[in-house]
């Protein structure tokens, strides 16, 4: 019987955000053990769904769980935050080390990962992670990774592994599909198949705004060429995007291919994919519209029952990447121009959610909005709210990447401030779907303006409401923003462009 350990430690890293701590993990995702096991096999989970994947694929392979022993060690997640403190990231290796250890010899092991952290010591936690799994099971054991698109991959992570595996969209809706790929691989590896990979990383730090996989964008267009390149000899073919904000030595797109035992053939399709994508560099700078154009686009909308509705996205402060979830520019900015019939989700701040339930539903109430908050950009704003609506913020997702989903936003409170209705949340993430207002008992399909704290994985989940030419980016500060001339970079490996217009690369450097 297989015997294969399943671990995972998944976080996206911004080096300019707060730093991560065991709470931001644990009001996430926090398993251990034999819950993991349960998750992965139920309807509705909590867990991420690349476990899901890999266990359905498992199971079915071995004629049932029965069939193959699934050796559960623990596997955290937290919403995107600054870097992990290295107390907490220090207890989680001694954790991942005393269970692989209490599990003993295994014949595979599956890593379900992010790939995008940093630590307060380290600009590589991830690579640590691998390499504790490596110096466990030792060097024959297969050892696969599933990765985000965002994943930002050191050497040390390709040593440590035997095939790492990134997602193939964004908004990130393959998951599920990830994990099943990540299971194949390893019966593959068991049937004595010897994967070879080659990495070849460009000097290109996409804006995120411009990393979408949707027809027209240049990068979904490549991972697509490179899909059709996936046959006998082609295992997989992995093309990361990067997250900037991590800012370390190691960001830039990233192109693996893993052949089968065919080294040669993996330096050439990586080599003429890199070249593809390096070509095509130009299209990945970032296309967004100014504040004073969003309230324009708003109050038309509004005033003019026959125009179609309209989303505005705030990624500079998408808490999907980083960002706190709480600037005020765009709400402030929409108060003041008297727009109404308006919806903002989500906006975090846990003692203004307090504050309306100790009124409770349709109290009136002066608040100040991050009143306790003192990152860069989360200015504190006063309003008079009403309270809309109360919640304890559990609910199932029907779209995008929470589809079939248990989703917690904690204790949740609908304000109505001057005809805008905000969905206020006490655990800190980003509006992935239209979940997060029906939830709650607004109904999205009769709003004329939306406004999401998110970069781009709310398309997923508004998408059966509102076109593409529906949607705007806006234009404004926060820790999230696509302008990465305002950021101060310090580990970047300079030149990259878009930052750098003279960034060069050429074949010869892969």
């Amino acid at each position: 019987m297989k015997k294969v350990a399943i671990c995972g430690f998944n976080l996206e890293s911004n080096r300019f955000a707060p730093s991560c701590k065991r709470k931001d993990f644990e009001e996430h995702m926090y398993f251990r053990g034999e819950e993991i096991s349960r998750q992965a096999r139920i309807d509705r989970p909590s867990i991420h769904l690349g476990v899901c994947g890999f266990y359905k694929v498992m199971d079915d392979a071995f004629g049932g769980s029965s069939g193959w022993e699934a050796c559960p060690a623990v596997l955290i997640g937290s919403t995107p935050a600054g870097p992990v403190e290295k107390s907490f990231f220090d207890e989680f290796l001694s954790e991942l080390h005393r269970d692989l250890k209490a599990i003993g010899p295994v014949d595979g092991v599956y890593i379900c990962q992010h790939g995008g952290a940093i630590a307060t010591h380290s600009h590589d936690p991830d690579g640590e992670v691998f390499s504790t799994v490596r110096d466990i099971v030792g060097p024959s054991v297969p050892v696969i990774a599933t990765l985000d698109l965002h994943a930002n991959v050191s050497e040390e992570m390709m040593q440590a592994t035997d095939i790492l595996i990134g997602y193939r969209t964004n908004p990130h809706v393959d998951l599920y599909q990830r994990g099943e790929e990540a299971a194949r691989s390893m019966l593959e590896m068991f049937d004595g198949v010897q994967p070879t990979s080659y990495r070849i990383r460009l000097p290109l730090v996409a804006p995120s705004v411009t990393q979408l996989t949707a027809p027209g964008y240049p990068y979904g267009e490549l991972i697509q060429r490179g899909q059709t390149h996936v046959d006998d000899i082609v295992m997989n073919v992995t093309i990361l995007a990067g997250f900037a904000f991590a800012d370390t030595p190691k960001n830039g797109m990233t192109i693996i291919v893993t052949t089968r035992d065919d080294l040669k053939h993996a330096k050439e399709l990586a080599t003429e994919l890199a070249e593809a994508g390096w070509l095509d560099r130009a299209r990945y700078r970032p296309s967004m519209i100014s504040l004073d154009e969003a309230i324009r686009l708003a109050c038309d909308t509004i005033q003019t029952p026959a125009l179609p509705a309209i989303l505005f996205a705030d990624p500079a402060d998408n808490p999907g990447g980083g960002g706190r979830g709480n600037t005020t520019t765009i709400l402030s900015a929409f108060l003041e121009a008297g727009i109404d019939d308006c919806v903002l989700a989500v906006f975090y701040d846990s003692i203004a959610v307090n504050a309306a339930f100790v009124a409770g539903e349709g109290a009136y109430l002066s608040l100040t909005l991050n009143s306790a908050e003192d990152s860069q950009f989360s200015e504190p704003l006063d309003v008079t709210a009403r309270v809309e609506r109360l919640s304890n913020g559990q609910f199932v997702g029907e779209y995008g990447m929470v589809a079939g989903k248990t989703v917690e936003t904690g204790c949740t409170a609908v304000l109505d401030v001057g005809g805008v209705r905000i969905v206020a949340v006490s655990q800190r993430q980003q509006c992935l779907s239209t979940d997060y207002l029906t939830a709650f008992g607004i109904d999205p399909a009769s709003c004329r303006v939306i406004v999401v704290k998110s970069r781009g994985h709310f398309r997923a989940g508004f998408e059966h409401l509102f076109n593409p030419d529906q949607i705007y980016e806006v234009d404004v500060a926060g820790l999230t923003s696509p302008n990465l001339a305002t950021f101060g970079w310090q580990y970047l490996p300079r030149p990259v462009f878009p930052l750098d217009e003279h960034a060069a690369w050429s074949v010869d450097q892969a």
